[in-house]
């Protein structure tokens, strides 16, 4: 037994020595109150005892990256239930899963393993996080192990690292091994190409194939959409190269994608294809997105005015970093927000702020809040806000919502959210939207309609916005003609001039129509309209119904497949219906100074335009150009956006509402301006400096080189690198990293690369612009990189043998190769217990006496006098409080007291037989004196 605060053990002898001068009247008594006190102040020392001990934790670190084999979590579980089934009650197992990340599954914990539910990303192993992670769980004062599930490829940091910190706690590191049977793979090893050239300048691209047998291969290189090379050739067992030549045409970036095809199955087919990215130095075009393409009429005027534009239909945009490192900005001209798509919005808003490049917008009724952009990813970089105020709405609304609440709305979408919470949240914006005199109601449909708010003022319903988001999905399907009827009925109620009823359903399960047609005719005739958002595409089951009813309702229909766009359609469908924030009517303009500050003439003087989007100008923003009306709304407006520029042209730019101003004759001269101030331009770096980059095993290496001749470091703090990952069709995600000295003359960052995405660094000097490099990618994900032949198993050995683990086989043996440990137990609060207890069966004897037939009688010396006497130490007498002073009747008392304990007892005369009466009197006075000290017992219990 040990003891952490032995100090305490000094009480016992103030509290023996207590014992001692104050007794108790029993043996019993006495043992149990030094039994008490013994057991408290013992406990005060937190004692505990030490026990052998062979429990532990285990680890389980299972690979889920794209390398495993087919069904390998399935494996995985199979292993991390057969160790459940052999743990102790002491035990305790954990699982760590590991691709991209490394993500706790399950922490140290007994009971069964329900699953792999994490996202880890599975373009990548990052086996030494995985390790890391795992070591961190362990119990630094418990026995403990880790077990890896792998085929041992890794990409990142080198898992030897973590293997030394495992090997320096004295965690062993075991293995399973599974891996792809390694036969039959035909594969590209590299596509290499220059990571920058000139316009103009003649590059190669290298092509290394590796082959397992002999074969004829089918191959070839697109630069785009352009076919560079293609063909057959007879490839050898084991590596090939060949050879490519390619001429950079204009400024921006080159993509080419390798194709590779053998002559029999493959086992590993995802290798046989390889991409390459070439930046082209120079002055990069702008993008100029319209519903026309090559035939829209600003891009016409603008290359009139010899800027660079490249147009193009925004449909046909796959909205890829690639794609746009090609460019110096972006102008969308009158784009429907869905016709770019959310994640399109938030790559081009990311790319802006980011990389120092521009985007340009113009006005029309496809635009700015009728086009969908209200609460957008776009909207919060522009330098005007899209909402609609109430002091400018002309008309009152009634708008009904006829929600789907059928069992596919129950769906989850990802962040513990379903489609019913989308759908609710739009809903609920709608009501947002208006003003509080407009009318609001609220249908939710499956079988039957239900209503969730009667049709009543939006000032009264809006304190229900909580009821209108706690929708649940209940099941079955929605009967599309019951819903429709539901809302009519309610719709009619209202007392607004514009009437109109939003039906949201899916296009896969909208049933039972009935006669809609009938019941569309007479919604109309009686001014309302409707319109319908499908959750799902225009060529689902039910999506030509939908659109049916759209058109026979006089309203719009709109088609996501994406629930979180909802939301944004909702508000795009309000903003239509209200017709508030397009001003129709032909309206003036005026400069401000602010036009200089683009580049502008002070000496234009701009005519009126056709119509414009009413916008309202955000704090911070400059207003070159505003409306004369009662509005005095912004016309152009501008500001910086993170690194970037946007700039905003409220008006037409070509179209019906373009107005006068499209006759002007600086009107050419007027829109170039604009463009070239949003795309600005990168400026050289000075003083020598240099920035290049390079990838290696899957890392991006960006380096910033000084002159090793300066006299002073040509900036102030330190610089940073804000790096774009993108994948076409998912929002980018977006960090920053500081740029560390790696000597005195230069400074570096590194930039893991994923598999299949493109990364995007800018370098953001103090005192400069910033500096945008081209883009890089991996040809295709690491995980599928030819296998060296037996490299993964000679990791998992490495790592294993540094830390004294092993292969398992038998997993159910894994716990008994734990190390027993004294394990330290806390004793402190037995013996409180039994401290209690001593003390209560005290109080129990002294109170009742029931023990006494166990005791022994104390033994009592008897005076002369026959009385009985408690011994007491000699020195006793010194402690006893002084009597010499006090009152004359106090001392009289004593002395009588006194005089009273020593008067002897009369001598009673002898009797015969002498022997007998000695042996009762001898009798007798062990009789008395235990009868006294009973007495004595039960004064002191108060009986």
């Amino acid at each position: 037994m040990i003891l952490s605060q032995p100090i305490w053990l000094l009480l016992l002898i103030p509290l023996g020595m207590a014992c001692w001068v104050w007794p108790m009247p029993t043996r019993l008594l006495q043992g149990l109150r030094v039994c008490a006190l013994v057991s408290l102040v013992l406990a005060m020392c937190q004692p505990a005892i030490e026990l052998p001990d062979r429990s532990g934790t285990i680890v389980v670190v299972a690979d889920r990256s794209e390398s495993m084999p087919g069904g390998a979590m399935t494996r995985e579980k199979e292993v991390i239930d057969m160790m459940q089934k052999a743990m102790a009650a002491h035990d305790r197992l954990a699982v760590v899963s590991f691709g991209h990340k490394a993500v706790v599954e399950r922490p140290p914990q007994a009971g069964e393993f329900a699953g792999f539910a994490a996202e880890v990303g599975a373009e990548a192993s990052s086996l030494a996080a995985g390790l890391e992670t795992a070591l961190a769980m362990l119990p630094n004062d418990a026995p403990g192990r880790i077990l890896v599930v792998s085929d041992g490829k890794w990409t990142g940091r080198d898992p030897s690292s973590a293997a030394a910190k495992a090997a320096g706690r004295s965690v062993p590191i075991d293995y399973r091994f599974l891996s792809r049977p390694p036969i039959n793979d035909l594969a590209i090893q590299g596509l290499h190409a220059p990571e920058t050239v000139l316009p103009g300048e003649g590059y190669m691209i290298t092509a290394w194939i590796q082959s397992p047998v002999e074969q004829e291969v089918e191959f070839q290189l697109l630069k785009g959409e352009r076919v560079v090379d293609a063909g057959k050739r007879k490839v050898p067992t084991g590596l090939t190269r060949m050879i490519f030549r390619d001429r950079a045409l204009k400024p921006g970036t080159a993509q080419y994608v390798y194709q590779l095809k053998g002559a029999g199955d493959d086992s590993v087919p995802e290798n046989n294809l390889a991409r390459a990215l070439v930046g082209v130095r120079g002055t990069k075009p702008v993008l100029a997105v319209s519903n026309a393409g090559a035939d829209s009429g600003l891009a016409k005027l603008l290359q009139a005015g010899e800027v660079d534009v490249t147009p193009a239909q925004a449909q046909s945009q796959r909205w890829s970093l690639a794609q746009l490192s090609q460019y110096s900005g972006v102008l969308i001209e009158n784009v429907m927000a869905g016709d770019i798509g959310t994640p399109g919005m938030e790559l081009i808003a990311n790319w802006v702020e980011q990389t120092g490049t521009g985007l340009m917008m113009t006005g029309g009724k496809k635009s700015y809040a009728p086009g969908g952009y209200f609460a957008s990813p776009l909207e919060r970089i522009l330098p005007v806000s899209l909402e609609m105020r109430s002091e400018h709405r002309k008309l009152k609304l009634s708008i009904v919502v006829c929600l789907d609440r059928s069992g596919s709305m129950g769906a989850s979408v990802g962040g513990s959210k379903t489609k019913m919470d989308l759908a609710n949240l739009g809903t609920a914006q709608v009501m947002d939207l208006l003003g509080p005199l407009d009318e609001f109601g609220v249908i939710a449909t499956d079988s039957t309609p239900h209503t969730i708010l009667d049709l009543d003022l939006v000032e009264n319903n809006r304190m229900e916005r909580g009821t209108v988001l706690s929708i649940q999905s209940m099941g079955g399907g929605i009967f599309v003609y019951e819903g429709l009827s539901a809302a009519a009925r309610m719709i009619s109620k209202g007392s607004s001039q514009t009437k109109h009823v939003i039906l949201f359903s899916d296009a896969m399960d909208s049933e039972q129509p009935g006669n809609y047609q009938d019941l569309l005719k007479h919604m109309t005739d009686a001014g309302i309209s409707v319109s319908v958002i499908g959750l799902g595409t225009d060529s689902d089951r039910d999506a030509a119904l939908l659109k049916d009813i759209a058109k026979l309702g006089n309203g719009n229909i709109y088609f996501t497949a994406k629930p979180t766009e909802l939301p944004r359609i909702f508000a795009q469908d309000t903003f239509t219906v209200a017709r508030s924030t397009f001003v129709e009517e032909e309206t003036k303009v005026k400069m401000t100074v602010g036009i200089r500050s683009i580049g502008g003439s002070p000496q234009w003087e701009p005519p009126a335009v056709g119509g414009y989007n009413l916008t309202y100008l955000r704090q911070d923003a400059n207003l070159p150009l505003l409306s004369e009306d009662e509005y005095k709304a912004p016309i152009v407006a501008n500001w910086q956006a993170g690194s970037g520029r946007v700039l905003c042209y409220a008006g037409e730019a070509d179209g019906e509402f373009a107005g006068p101003i499209s006759q002007w004759e600086d009107i050419g001269d007027f829109y170039s301006t604009l463009v070239r101030w949003t795309a600005g331009e990168q400026q050289p770096l000075p003083d020598g400096m240099l920035l290049t980059q390079e990838v290696r095993d899957g890392v991006n290496y960006v380096q910033l080189h000084l002159d090793p001749e300066r006299e002073k470091d040509p900036f102030q703090g330190q610089p940073e690198a804000r790096i774009l990952h993108g994948i076409p069709g998912v929002t980018p995600r977006k960090k920053t990293l500081s740029m560390d000295w790696k000597n005195a003359d230069q400074l570096e960052v590194v930039i893991p690369v994923r598999g299949r995405e493109t990364v995007l660094a800018t370098i953001a000097i103090p005192g400069l612009k910033p500096q945008s490099l081209p883009p890089v990618c991996l040809p295709y994900s690491p995980e599928f990189a030819p296998a060296q032949a037996n490299r993964g198993r000679a990791t998992l050995e490495n790592i294993s043998a540094t830390t004294g683990g092993r292969e398992r086989i038998d997993l159910s043996a894994i716990w008994e190769t734990l190390i027993a440990e004294a394990q330290y137990i806390d004793i402190a609060v037995w013996l409180i217990m039994a401290g209690l207890l001593a003390f209560l069966l005290e109080v129990f004897q002294r109170r009742t006496g029931l023990l006494t037939f166990v005791e022994k009688t104390r033994p009592a010396a008897e005076s002369e006098a026959g009385t009985v006497e408690v011994t007491r130490p000699k020195w006793f007498e010194f402690i006893k409080p002084a009597t010499t002073k006090g009152t004359k009747s106090a001392r009289k008392k004593t002395a009588r007291r006194k005089t009273k304990r020593t008067k002897p007892k009369a001598t009673p005369a002898p009797t015969a037989g002498k022997a007998e009466s000695k042996t009762d009197n001898k009798s007798g006075g062990n009789i008395n004196a235990l009868r006294e000290a009973m007495k004595r017992a039960k004064k002191r219990r108060g009986d």
